[in-house]
């Protein structure tokens, strides 16, 4: 079933954390309404690959399709309106401007409440509401440097940030968890309230595991490009003789089988492989010894072979070699969306959890496309938009 039926979230969020957030309640059944300016609208709809009309970039459509689009001038009276209308109906409001903007526009925080008891709000920004860093701006890649995953990630040419915006994307199901959170609480006392995700906390979550080590040892975890978690060659990226493999023998049993599948299962006696902690110790000698037998090797051919023995494995694949992989269409995890202007409709990535799919494709929004239409369930008539549109408000 969709779970989050008959919620309906105002989406005050702009490029990826808080678009990523409101999506995800959408996916999970919930009504979203997107505010955007009139003139431009969010940002994101304007970056890199373009679909071809104005305003609807790729990955815009990747992180609103389904959503209304809804223009209000917020500098002016008359759109500050609708939206307090829309904020006394609604169960969600997401925001992700830096601290205070929302209040500087004329929503204040407390005043939000008492209008709407029951509503839950969230804001997303780089360091959160509070301390001395909240008004510093934030990307994700700087985030990255900030909190210690650059470093972590760093290889032979120093510090590396991840390639995709994962903070940002966390951030926002951070936020989606402090939603649901939010909603089971006020089923149980009738009352909303507020959430501060941070995209700093997102980033030091997702490595917990280093933060702890740092706590026990007194050391910040180093660098290990792509050397897996447990810091043993058998556990790492290789090139062969035709593309690239991921190894994850970690465990005993693992690094015998995968000796074995290379032909030299007399390796194993080897006091370089006898054990975890002398392939931590002889890191470098064995590293060498699998990058020669590995060049012997394709990885098409190893990769079989290996999961087949009880390797943890991979081919390294390309998104798109991944995406139309039999594999993913057994999952349900694409859905298409309608892409104005195209006959052919652009994948996004559904919930990723267990969830109703769409009754009916959903829609990448166009700028506005909406605004009669949400004006109209408010009871604005048609003379009455028309003149919001003349002053433009709208």
């Amino acid at each position: 079933m969709n779970s989050l039926a008959g919620i309906r979230v105002i989406d005050l969020t702009h490029a990826i954390s808080g678009s990523t957030c409101a999506q995800m309640l959408l996916q999970l059944g919930a009504e979203v309404i997107k505010v955007e300016p009139p003139r431009g609208g969010d940002a994101f709809r304007h970056y890199t690959e373009h679909a071809g009309l104005p305003g609807l970039s790729i990955p815009f459509a990747a992180v609103n399709a389904g959503k209304q689009s809804l223009t209000l001038d917020l500098k002016q009276d008359a759109a500050r309106a609708i939206l307090w209308q829309l904020i006394e109906r609604a169960d969600v409001l997401t925001e992700n401007f830096r601290p205070g903007v929302l209040a500087r526009l004329g929503f204040d925080p407390d005043e939000i409440a008492r209008r709407n008891p029951r509503l839950i709000s969230v804001s997303i920004s780089g360091f959160g509401q509070t301390g001395p860093l909240r008004d510093w701006g934030a990307y994700d890649h700087i985030v990255q440097a900030m909190s210690g995953i650059a470093m972590i990630n760093a290889g032979v040419d120093g510090p590396q940030k991840i390639g995709m915006p994962i903070i940002d994307s966390f951030s926002g199901y951070l936020a989606v968890i402090a939603i649901l959170s939010a909603l089971r609480t006020r089923d149980a006392t009738g009352v909303g309230g507020r959430a501060d995700v941070a995209m700093i906390d997102a980033a030091l979550k997702l490595i917990a595991t280093s933060v702890s080590m740092y706590s026990f040892t007194g050391e910040a975890p180093k660098g290990t490009g792509n050397r897996g978690f447990r810091l043993v060659a058998t556990s790492e990226y290789y090139r062969t003789a035709e593309g690239w493999i991921a190894l994850g023998a970690n465990m005993q049993h693992q690094v015998e089988a995968l000796l074995k599948v290379l032909g030299h299962e007399a390796m194993i006696a080897d006091l370089r492989f006898a054990s975890h902690d002398a392939r931590v110790l002889h890191y470098d000698a064995v590293k060498a010894w699998l990058a020669d037998v590995l060049m012997g090797w394709r990885a098409a051919d190893l990769e079989p072979l290996l999961t087949a023995a009880g390797v943890p494995a991979a081919m390294l694949r390309d998104v798109g070699q991944i995406a139309s992989h039999p594999h993913m269409a057994t999952r349900g995890l694409f859905q298409d969306a309608v892409l104005p202007g195209h006959d052919a409709p652009v994948t996004v990535v559904g919930p990723g959890i267990p969830a109703d799919a769409p009754a009916t494709p959903p829609r990448v929004p166009t700028l506005g496309a909406d605004t009669d239409a949400v004006l109209a369930n408010l009871g604005f008539d048609a003379a009455a938009i028309a003149q919001l549109r003349a002053v433009g408000a709208v």
